[in-house]
């Protein structure tokens, strides 16, 4: 079964859709967890200022003030927890991603292996759309691929080796193309010198 450059063109924009989707989704757990993380430093410095203002007194605590931050506490415990939840959420979305990202560098090698062009049979003008087509959708790849290992640089290391592999699979690719642009200049020189 040979699949053809446009399967795989249509297969990158329909990963290049999904992953905007979770990037999105990222941002919005990263804004959650960001206001969170602010509430919780309100309420921290809320506790200190009543104990300094306590201390301050030389007073001990009225029972109404001390029920009152036994609730903030509890407040703040709902929220730690949800905060726990949202970075568990965040990395699953992070192992997704780096697990889409592998399989479907194995599926896109696996299809260019599988497929194969019948240089002899394209014609000079038409075979040079393909490769300047096939040039712009790898340069897209590579900007999508690239764009997903960007997400997450602050928080992950591993991002970075995911940029130099698709470095290397993109030279391995313009490699490709650059012998099958020989390749075809030379079955068309060696046409010509039979003619």
């Amino acid at each position: 079964m040979s699949l053809t450059i446009q399967h795989i063109i249509t297969d990158a924009k329909q990963l290049a859709k999904r992953l905007k989707e979770r990037e999105s989704i990222a941002d919005t757990l990263l804004t959650e967890t960001l206001a969170l993380n602010k509430k919780i430093d309100a309420m921290k410095q809320f506790q200190e200022e009543v104990e300094q203002l306590n201390e301050v007194a030389n007073q001990k605590p009225h029972s109404q003030l001390i029920e009152n931050i036994q609730k903030e506490n509890r407040h703040l415990r709902e929220i730690q927890q949800e905060n726990r939840e949202l970075k568990s959420a965040l990395e699953d979305y992070h192992c997704t991603l780096e697990h889409i990202m592998s399989k479907y560098r194995e599926h896109t090698n696996e299809r260019i292996y599988r497929s194969k062009i019948d240089l002899k049979a394209v014609q000079n003008q038409r075979y040079q759309s393909i490769i300047q087509q096939q040039a712009d959708k790898i340069k897209e790849m590579a900007a999508v691929m690239q764009r997903a290992a960007a997400l997450d640089d602050d928080s992950m290391l591993g991002y970075q080796e995911m940029v130099s592999k698709l470095s290397a699979e993109n030279k391995g690719l313009r490699e490709l193309l650059h012998l099958s642009k020989n390749s075809a200049t030379e079955d068309k020189n060696m046409q010509t010198e039979t003619s």
